[in-house]
Formats: C-alpha cells, structure tokens, sequence
C-alpha cells in the first residue's frame, strides 16, 4: 500500500472511530512517549476508542521498531505497541513543529510522555505553557524514579524499576540469583497505572475548559506495590523475605512440575479442598491428617514443603501430559498447562475466546494477529482496530485534516525537516 491509499485507509479508520461506541470515543490522547511505558498507556487508551496521535522524531525513530525484526521487514513490538495510533514524525526543536505541536496541544484532551523529568520542560513546554494553550489539558508523566525527590533527575529504565521495586530480589530460585523478567514489566504496570489515571482523571475534564492536572507515575512504584506485602511483613517482623523460585512463601503445594513426555505443569492446592482432593488423586490420603500437612501453616515448613513435592513430582513424572490433566480436572485439582507461544497459537480456548484479533497490516498486506481489548465491556466494548504503521503515515491526515494546514504548508515544513 502506498502513502496515498495509506492516507485514505487512516481517514476511514477516523470516520469509523467517530461513530464509535468505545468508552474513550472523542478523547485525543498525544502520545510523545518512546519504547515502552509512556507508549503502552496510550495503546490501553486508543483500544478503548480514544484517538492516539504518535509522536516520533523525524530523524530519530521509536526504538521500538528495530526491536526483534522479522524478515527485515516487520516489526512486531511496534506493530503491537502502536496499534490503533496514528504516526506522525514532528521535531518539537524546531519553531514551527514547535507551533504545531500547540496547535496540537489545543486540539487535545490528554498528553503522555516518559522522558527524563524536566526535559520537555525545557523545549519551552512546561505544564504552566500547556495550560495556557488548553487548560483542559491532563499531562501524564512516566519516569524511572518520578518527578521529585532525589533521584528523579536520574535516567530510568524498566530493568532498574524492577530492581528498586524488590521484584528482581525475590524473582529467584532459592539461593538463586536474582532475575529480570524476560519483558518490560515496570514499563507496563507503569502504563497501567497511566492509562487507569487518566481514565479517572477524564471524569472532571473538558478540552480548553477545565480539568487540567499532571499524573506523575513512576516506573518504580507501581510495581513496589505489588510487592508491598513482603515489604509489610519485614516491617512488621524484621523478617527479610526470600525468594522461593516457582513456590510460595505462603502458600503450599505451589509449584511448577515436569511429566514423562516432558511437558510442564504449574500446579496450586494451597486451600485445603484441592489439596485433599489431590492427596487423594496421587495416592496419600494420610497426609491429610499427618502432622505438617493437616493445613497450609503446616505445608509452607520446609520439611513440609520438600515432602509434597516429592510426592506430587513423582507421581506427574510417571504420566503423559494429557493423563495428567484429564486424572486432575476430574478430581477437581487445579492444575494447568504451562503454556509456550507455539502452544497457545493452536489452543481451542485461545481462539474460541477471541484472545488475538487477526487484522490485515495495511502497509504489508500481511495478516497480524494482535491481543484484543483484555477487558471485555458488554456495552461499550473496545476494540483492535489496525496495527502499527509506518513512521510518518498519518502526517497528511493529521496536519492537514486536524490542524488545518494546506498541501504547500505540509510539503515546506518536510522540506524543512520539521517533519
């Protein structure tokens, strides 16, 4: 598809948009975020019908797309990341795409940006200036370590996040060393929280009228939060917590275990119904009445722990994968299949389910299978409507369409190199 029928394709999909019954229908969202966190707020808010306008620099593209490149050709994080947005490229150093982007800014109910604290301050576009351009205007901001205190002015990085928060600590086999998630995990728990805060924060909001306020979240906290139990528990006890690698500090049976045709299995019978149902299942009726097993204060001792799983790894090592989990969900044991992504490409509830949405990729013609909207609203659903785009494709219908510049005006300013 060529940059003409690319045009026409985005003006479809905003005619299309504008009789939409997505919640967040009529909300433009600018998206001057890079990479992951800024970014993933802005996807969770254009799958639910707000209009995402991306921003890349015209000499400097979104990381994103040279991420994991498949066939030289296709670029999977950002077909993913910037589905349903519309690429513009403008250079915010330069005085006119500086007035097109107040152009923008007016036009606009919320603007999302993860770069270092103080750093869109300085191109001339501190939240007093936006404000006074759109006083309706929410700013969310992402950064590694938030806007004050004395790391904020400190570059920040979801792998750093991840530290900071105590997920990397306890995310270890026992005596293990740490370990990172294997994908951006405080960048999309941070763009989370975004895209919850600028949802909530839309309730009192009117373009140019009222409403304005900055959202400032960082990488960090979002995730601490889902770790603040442990937290809780070394405050309360001074007990450091430790990691228990596929276990439970808590909770026990808990495990991942491995069958005879070495498929895997994640296994928890942590409450007490299951877990008598799978001593039952497995052959030790006894230890649900032995000392140690009777409930889970018992089974989360070490002793306690090391027995079951013994026990419960012998008897899935001496079965099939299919065996396994036909005996289990028969006796009502909760157990599943660890999934690989060649599994869940064939899986019957996966695509009964509508999990992924299969969307032609019009500037390939290829067909791209994407997530579809995770919360599923009976009234007012969200949708994937289109897959990310190449880098400047929406200039045209932006420029021109939104902000009212002529073809002569479009054309002199990518001569100048604004965009």
């Amino acid at each position: 598809m060529d940059q003409e029928e690319l045009t026409a394709f985005i003006r479809a999909q905003r005619r299309d948009a504008a009789k939409s019954s997505a919640p967040l229908s009529g909300v433009r969202v600018i998206d001057v975020g890079s990479v992951v966190a800024g970014p993933f707020a802005s996807t969770l808010l254009g799958d639910y019908g707000a209009e995402v306008i991306k921003i890349e620099p015209p000499a400097a593209p979104d990381a994103l797309r040279s991420w994991a490149v498949v066939e030289k050709e296709y670029q999977p994080f950002w077909l993913l990341a910037s589905r349903n947005k519309l690429p513009i490229t403008l250079n915010l150093k330069h005085p006119q795409g500086q007035e097109a982007f107040r152009r923008l800014v007016a036009e606009s109910d919320v603007l999302i940006e993860n770069m270092r604290p103080g750093k869109l301050d300085a191109l001339g576009f501190t939240a007093a200036t936006l404000w006074e351009i759109n006083r309706g205007l929410i700013i969310g901001r992402i950064s590694g370590y938030g806007q004050t205190g004395p790391y904020s002015p400190k570059p920040g990085f979801g792998t750093l996040a991840e530290g900071m928060s105590g997920f990397t600590y306890m995310n270890a086999q026992r005596g293990g060393p740490p370990t990172n998630p294997p994908l951006a995990l405080a960048d999309m728990i941070a763009g989370t929280h975004m895209a919850l805060g600028v949802a909530m924060a839309l309730r009192s909001q009117k373009r140019g009228e009222r409403g304005g306020q900055e959202l400032d979240v960082s990488l960090y906290e979002p995730l601490f939060g889902f770790m603040a139990a442990d937290f809780l528990i070394y405050a309360l006890s001074g007990v450091l917590p430790q990691p228990s690698g596929n276990e439970s500090n808590h909770a026990a049976p808990r495990n991942n275990y491995q069958t005879r045709d070495e498929k895997w299995v994640a296994l928890s019978g942590s409450s007490q119904a299951p877990f008598q149902r799978l001593m039952d299942l497995i052959g030790h009726s006894e230890l649900k009445t032995t000392p140690g097993f009777r409930n889970n204060e018992e089974r989360i001792e070490p002793e306690s722990r090391a027995r079951l799983n013994q026990v419960i790894g012998d008897w899935i090592k001496a079965r099939p994968l299919d065996e396994v989990l036909d005996a289990c969900e028969k006796a009502g044991v909760t157990i599943g299949k660890v999934f690989s992504m060649a599994d869940l490409a064939v899986d019957r509830h996966f695509q009964a389910r509508g999990t992924v949405t299969e969307l032609v990729d019009p500037a390939s013609g290829k067909i791209i299978p994407l997530p579809s909207a995770a919360i599923r609203m009976s009234g007012t659903p969200g949708k994937v409507r289109f897959p990310g785009l190449p880098m400047g494709a929406a200039n045209e219908v932006v420029l021109g369409d939104l902000l009212g510049y002529g073809a002569d005006e479009i054309a002199a300013l990518e001569s100048a190199g604004v965009i």
